[in-house]
């Protein structure tokens, strides 16, 4: 039976057995209560409400409390809502905006009808104060999405609005939510998962590799931002969630067509006035909306096309600015060796450009079918691709070591909002194929060469030799709501199902390494790296698996008084995996975990309880919170390491002279003819599963105040979160155990346990760590063309390990350790925030009657990101657990001159003042020092945007003018990026150790800091639309 046979039968038990079915808010709601001017409640009476643009209808019937409520209604407005009872006066709300996920409270008191007349009132729904808000969330809306500046036209430009979600990688736009992983995060479209659930993606959404959007911006209507929602509806993170609702059409023809340009004269030269030779982007698309069938049937198209060529951040040139990764004459020389030795053009020194092309096609059709039914179905298309190149400070790939990323996505969902009198219904199904596939541009053995101060790279990238991506989601959601008394009641279900087919075979070419160009231009390797299928007669076998995540919850928000709401709630996530690997008995008879066992089965129950206290029951001060359990997935590329590494269906090997009998490992060039025997090569990797292993869950509590201030309609927050680890993932190499011996500082070491293996990989639980952050803000809705925000964060984020590889091995391997790597202690979080500032502000007039003129600007100061303090040890493995190409060993800081020795060529006076330019570093003395202690300069950034409407007849046409670091250009020192490299730096090199019991060391490359050179330019881009 195929996985699609088995998900109908699933879906078919569901819909049979359960009452109801639940995830991802797509809608808001309406709700209040009628009474009369002698403040009794009046039973019976007729609410009506209409949205506007589209003439959808829903109605309501106070109960004999007077209350009602409506649920499912459509995002946006304006609403008009009447309230009618017979004997009194039809009382009319107009410009009512409903927000996503939240509700609208409305009271209406009602007049005796001694005039006939209806009583219009213009109301306004607050946007922050409202009874519906718990937790920690940002709302962004149609004005801030379409106002604020935006060059990517990414998700991160307003995710950002939050003040506990920042972006970690400004080349990919991955954010971090209140200090955890971006793998952490969940983001839907529409209230469907949109995740890149296999996790390569830094950004978490598929075509995140090839730097694309999983939508248009255009294409979405809202965004709603979330860190702590006590609703058990939203699952599926201990990150935090982001759920974009697109854009429909109305009961008017209306579109846009646009066009966005930049290119190498609109990029600044940077702090070191080095301009790019060549850079371009280019983005054109149009959006329509409009009736099929006026107020019943509707119909919106997006379509956009993105073509940009950019520079890698990185060339050799002589010139010594940032980007010159330098080495001239290594570099020369280690090309002419691969030219005149092995007949092999690896290409040039220069940029290399990069190509990013995408194509996206949305389509969105609505359907009222009653008053009481409206169905939605849309379908997402993306087709793109982007050449990825690894350049750094340190690492320097020629251009035949780049490779291209391709994607394409197809998504479609079908929902149906339904009302069956006081019951309220929504039910959603998803299918999604990705496919995924990385390619280099020649075939050629990976070549890693080290020459002093770098690496020289070269041949197909090892990571893209057989490499490639299937997956298919299904999702099927429904949520049935009522209510009873005070109490409103959801019952629900969410549930995820996934194929994967994965084809990831490393160093398939070999990858050889050599200790320096003579040892390269003789042929002699340090160590060679190949892996190939077990099976002869499936060369490109890939591994296949599939997943369930079931999900059901119950809540209740019960409106305990007038100005008091309370919701609690219980989930509960079940994930499954019906595939189990493959056995090897030799890796449980050695190390006792079996390879075929998977961690589905296991039951993770989030119990969740909120409130909303308006304090003086005017709407105008409230108090908010809750605490709860949440529950997350791991990236399924974790879990797919399982399948892959199991030491039976691929064979990986590892040679390296002087182990296992290897007495030479000599460069073959040809990859179609790597060698499989040397000795006694060893199975390099293994990866294993604890059988009790759990996905990620947090335990998460938020209070906040919220406060209208007097002036202008301001509202002050002050807000904090804390979040305890329940559990998430470790990694442990099985295959080295302690000596009982140390190191002259005093670190343990380890030794292999079983030299037939290599690394072993455990994959286990942890409950180590914590997050927590206070907020102070300020916020202007939008009135009379205004709107701004103020925001303040300060946070702390602790964990032993963070988990930023898709592989097991790195994972572990590249933890920085203080020599105990199987067992870390907490320490300073990658993901880790101290300070965050950000200023928002909007501004429209019209200067010429019926043509707006438009001013925004974001700007952002944030402290610097943590990094560690390791040892260079090219060569050396200061703790033996065999990592001797990581540089994972953190630094003993020597007290004074006579605790350790100095090679050759450096003094203490250098090593003094070395250490002494850190606060950090001059601190620790005498000790080694912990992960992530040292921290990075602070970085600021002011974006703005400028745009002009001109009205022509019926139409109108819009100039716009994006401008990304604005302070960059009126000052080149200014909007500077600077950060330590991949989050480490490593300065010091362990040559030895004295007769006495000292560490040798030597002072290599004490430059801390490296300009990020791309994003620390100001970079503008013009835009033209026609809205019609």
């Amino acid at each position: 039976m195929n996985f699609f046979s088995k998900t109908l039968i699933v879906l078919s038990l569901l819909c049979v057995t359960s009452v109801v079915f639940g995830q991802g808010a797509t809608t808001g709601a309406i709700n209040g209560h009628v009474q009369d001017a002698e403040n009794q409640m009046l039973p019976g009476a007729v609410i009506n409400a209409l949205h506007e643009p589209t003439g959808t209808r829903y109605s309501a019937v106070t109960r004999e409390d007077g209350k009602f409520r409506i649920f499912n209604v459509k995002v946006g407005g304006p609403y008009k809502v009447s309230a009618s009872f017979t004997g009194f006066k039809e009382q009319v709300k107009n410009n009512l905006f409903v927000k996503l996920g939240e509700s609208i409270t409305l009271d209406f008191t009602m007049q005796l009808d001694s005039v006939e007349e209806t009583l219009v009132v213009v109301a306004e729904s607050n946007p922050i104060i409202n009874p519906g808000r718990t937790g920690q969330s940002t709302n962004v809306s149609t004005e801030e999405i379409t106002r604020l500046p935006t060059i990517s036209r990414s998700l991160s430009d307003f995710t950002r609005l939050s003040p506990v979600f920042d972006t970690v990688d400004s080349d990919t736009g991955a954010q971090s939510s209140g200090g955890a992983n971006n793998r952490y995060n969940n983001i839907q479209i529409d209230g469907a998962v949109n995740n890149d659930l296999f996790g390569l993606a830094d950004t978490g959404t598929p075509g995140g590799q090839a730097e694309t959007q999983p939508i248009s911006i255009d294409a979405i209507a809202e965004l709603q931002v979330v860190t702590a929602p006590f609703d058990v509806r939203q699952g599926g993170f201990t990150g935090g969630g982001v759920n974009a609702v697109t854009r429909s059409g109305t009961n008017k023809w209306e579109g846009s067509v646009y066009h966005f340009t930049r290119d190498q004269d609109m990029v600044g030269d940077g702090p070191e006035d080095s301009p790019l030779s060549e850079f371009s982007d280019e983005t054109t698309g149009f959006r329509v909306g409009g009736p099929i069938i006026k107020d019943r049937a509707f119909v919106f198209v997006n379509a956009e096309i993105t073509r940009r060529d950019q520079p890698s951040d990185f060339l050799i040139d002589g010139s010594g600015t940032d980007r010159d990764f330098g080495h001239v004459e290594e570099a020369q020389r280690f090309r002419d060796i691969l030219q005149n030795t092995y007949g092999y053009d690896p290409g040039g020194f220069g940029e290399f450009i990069r190509k990013t092309d995408s194509d996206k096609i949305f389509v969105r059709f609505d359907f009222n079918l009653t008053e009481s039914h409206q169905l939605t179905v849309r379908h997402n298309f993306i087709d793109a691709f982007n050449d990825v190149d690894r350049r750094s400070n340190f690492n320097f790939q020629f251009p035949d070591a780049q490779y291209m990323f391709q994607d394409e996505t197809n998504s479609t969902v079908i929902q149906l909002n339904s009302s069956f009198g006081s019951f309220f219904n929504e039910a959603r199904f998803t299918y999604q194929t990705i496919r995924d596939s990385r390619n280099g541009p020649t075939r050629f053995p990976s070549v890693q060469v080290s020459i002093p101060g770098g690496t020289l790279i070269a041949g197909t990238e090892q990571f893209s030799t057989a490499n490639s991506l299937d997956q298919d989601v299904i999702e099927f959601t429904n949520d049935l709501t009522w209510f009873t008394g005070d109490h409103t009641l959801v019952i629900g279900t969410h549930n995820e199902f996934f194929k994967f087919d994965n084809l990831f075979i490393r160093d398939n070419f070999g990858s050889y390494r050599f200790n320096s160009l003579d040892d390269f231009e003789q042929g002699i390797a340090s160590r060679l790296d190949y892996s190939y299928s077990s099976d002869p007669s499936d060369p490109q076998k890939s591994s296949k698996f599939s997943v369930s995540q079931l999900g059901f919850y119950v809540s209740d928000e019960w409106a305990a008084s007038t100005n008091l709401n309370i919701t609690m709630g219980l989930r509960a996530d079940i994930p499954l995996m019906p595939d189990d690997p493959a056995a090897n008995p030799d890796v449980e008879r050695v190390f006792g975990y079996a390879t075929d066992v998977n961690s589905g089965g296991n039951i993770l129950w989030s119990p969740r309880v909120g409130f909303n206290w308006d304090v003086g029951g005017e709407g105008k001060t409230q108090v908010r919170g809750g605490t709860g359990v949440f529950s997350g997935r791991a990236p399924y590329v974790w879990i797919s390491n399982q399948y892959s590494n199991t030491g039976i269906d691929f064979t990986r090997i590892r040679a390296q002279p002087g182990r296992n009998g290897v007495e030479d490992v000599i460069f073959n060039p040809d990859p179609d003819s790597q060698p499989t025997s040397l000795g006694n090569v060893f199975t390099s990797e293994v990866n294993v599963v604890d059988p009790d292993l759990e996905f990620p869950q947090v335990w998460r509590t938020n209070l906040a105040l919220d406060h209208e201030l007097p002036w202008w309609g301001m509202i002050a927050t002050f807000e904090g979160a804390y979040s305890s680890i329940i559990q998430d993932v470790k990694y442990s190499n099985l295959n080295i155990a302690l000596t009982g011996e140390t190191a002259p500082d005093g670190r343990v070491l380890f030794d292999d346990v079983d030299r037939n293996f290599g690394r072993v990989i455990l994959l286990e639980n942890t409950n180590q760590g914590y997050r927590w952050n206070l907020t102070t803000q300020l916020e202007k809705p939008l009135q009379d063309g205004f709107m701004g925000k103020l925001s303040y964060t300060t946070s702390r984020a602790r964990a032993p390990i963070d988990g930023t590889s898709s592989q097991a091995s790195s994972n572990w391997r590249r933890l920085e350790n203080t020599g105990d790597i199987n067992n870390p202690p907490n320490s300073v979080s990658d993901f880790e925030l101290r300070h965050r500032f950000f200023a928002s502000i909007s501004y429209q007039h019209e200067f010429f009657e019926g043509s707006p003129t438009l001013f925004s600007a974001f700007y952002n100061v944030r402290s610097g990101r943590p990094y560690s303090n390791t040892y260079i040890s090219a060569f050396e493995d200061i703790n033996d657990d065999q990592e001797i190409f990581t540089a994972n060993d953190l630094i003993f800081v020597p007290a004074n001159e006579g605790d350790v020795a100095l090679a050759e060529g450096t003094t203490w006076a250098e090593l003094d003042a070395y250490i002494s330019e850190d606060p950090f570093l001059d601190a620790a003395r005498g000790s080694i020092v912990p992960r992530n202690g040292s921290k990075g300069p602070w970085n600021q950034r002011l974006d703005i945007r400028i745009s002009q409407d001109i009205k022509v007849g019926r139409s109108k046409i819009q100039v716009s003018l994006d401008i990304e670091n604005f302070m960059n250009l009126l000052d080149d020192g200014a909007g500077v990026n600077r950060q330590a490299n991949f989050n480490n730096h490593s300065a010091i090199n362990v040559d030895g150790v004295t007769d006495d019991g000292r560490w040798i060391y030597s002072l290599e490359r004490p430059q801390r800091f490296f300009i990020q050179s791309l994003s620390s330019r100001w970079k503008a881009q013009l835009g033209a639309r026609w809205t019609f």
